[in-house]
């Protein structure tokens, strides 16, 4: 429990941090006075003035906010224009920028992230060319390529990682390819046709083989209560024989609080048990809704290895994730507006905490990762065309330029007051849901 508030605090506080920090050095670089910084909202906690600014943590860690002078005008400075270091003063596109500076704050923590990890881990490489799967209906089923195969050419080219394979069978517009694969000790090529499959899906229904090795235990798991350990190999779940990580997943994930038999075997020697998976909540690769699914609380012993890369190629690599997860984020909301997901999907403080805490307890690595997805989806929100959010300014702002000249205060009020009462709701909303999510 304490590492899961702890988790919360340093995260959403990060995140917070970084959000208004845009605001705040956009609007020093525009001239604008701050008045104050705050992490939190009202009531204060305790705060400091130097110069013009009082820095200041609040009770409400729901958030955090940068109050500029001139930034909500009264009708009297509307008729005297205001002074020349308020915000209502400054040109549309001052005022945009530094109400654009708060997403892009949280755009930038995330790429920094991102580009640590490559420039100081590397990037990581699947070690292996075995196939662990082929799906029936597929180009390579149809080719006769086998689960145990391990390919070491493609079109007379030799592959040494899963990457390898990856660029060599997406690259290209060749109606077939040879592959040349030992399988029992024995080279034989097999050739594979993508009649009507584009380059971009010829991975669909082939991956590499993954040992139901387990790498690492989490503390006070069922795994770790139940004697697991790192090296352990697990042999079946509730009876069902399983070879690879993916079939023990799918196996564990069905028996969510269900009492389930785990055979493994260490050093040789075979072992058994009775475990309780934990209650998890996942998507539904189908449908998007939000489900119950088993854990045990363990990592797979996968055949990585690290490849160094370069500064310049690290910041690439950077924008590509970046990009793809900004992508992969843009595409649920879209499929959230339009019915298409469940919207138990969307979870609000509590469930953040509570990934916060999971993340942290796997290390890390991995809670910087959660980080670095929470600021973009952070980010995105906040660039939403809703009333009280970023989003919602720029969308004024965007009409003012068009009839060029400033919004009346009335409206002004009127969206303000609409926004604040949405995001009360909304607010309401994802809280009931997670909740409700931690009853089911």
């Amino acid at each position: 429990m304490l590492t899961t508030v702890l988790s919360a605090i340093f995260v959403l506080g990060l995140l917070v941090f970084f959000h208004e920090l845009g605001h705040f050095l956009a609007a020093k670089r525009m001239g604008i006075r701050v008045e104050r910084f705050s992490l939190g909202f009202p009531p204060k906690m305790i705060g400091k003035t130097v110069g013009d600014t009082e820095y200041c943590i609040s009770w409400i860690p729901l958030g955090g906010y940068v109050k500029m002078a001139g930034e909500q005008p009264d009708s009297q400075s509307e008729e005297n224009g205001g002074e020349p270091w308020e915000f209502q003063s400054k040109s549309v596109g001052a005022r945009a920028f530094v109400i654009a500076a708060g997403p892009g704050a949280n755009f930038i923590l995330a790429f920094i992230i991102f580009w640590l990890f490559y420039v100081t881990m590397g990037v990581m490489l699947v070690d292996t060319t075995t196939v662990g799967r082929v799906d029936g209906g597929s180009p390579y089923a149809a080719a006769g390529l086998q689960v145990g195969d391990e390919i070491l050419e493609i079109d007379q080219t030799p592959v040494d990682t899963w990457e390898d394979v990856f660029d060599r069978l997406t690259s290209g517009t060749a109606a077939s390819l040879a592959l040349k694969v030992r399988r029992d000790g024995q080279d034989r090529t097999v050739e594979v046709r993508y009649d009507g499959v584009s380059p971009a899906e010829r991975m669909a229904g082939l991956d590499y083989f993954r040992a139901s090795a387990v790498s690492t235990v989490i503390p006070d798991s069922p795994a770790e209560k139940a004697g697991l350990r790192s090296g352990d190999v697990i042999t079946s779940v509730e009876g069902v024989p399983v070879t690879q990580w993916y079939e023990m997943v799918e196996l564990i994930r069905e028996r969510p609080g269900m009492e389930t038999t785990v055979s493994w075997s260490r050093n040789g020697q075979p072992h058994q048990v009775s475990v309780v998976p934990n209650t998890a909540q996942d998507l539904d690769r189908e449908t998007g809704d939000v489900i119950d699914i088993g854990q045990i609380g363990i990592t797979q012993q996968d055949h990585m290895k690290r490849s160094p890369i370069g500064f310049v190629s690290s910041i690439g690599l950077a924008g590509t994730q970046l990009a793809g997860v900004t992508y992969t984020i843009l595409g649920f909301v879209k499929k959230l507006v339009m019915g298409q997901v469940s919207t138990d999907s969307v979870g609000g403080p509590i469930a953040i905490a509570q990934m916060a805490g999971d993340s942290a307890r796997q290390g890390a690595t991995s809670l910087f990762s959660f980080m670095a997805f929470l600021s973009i989806n952070l980010a995105i929100l906040n660039l939403l065309p809703i009333p009280a959010l970023d989003g919602g300014q720029l969308l004024i702002l965007g009409v003012e330029k068009v009839i060029r000249r400033p919004l009346s205060l009335r409206y002004r009020l009127i969206w303000q007051q609409t926004g604040m009462a949405l995001l009360l709701l909304l607010m309401v909303f994802v809280v009931f849901n997670d909740v409700t999510r931690i009853f089911r």
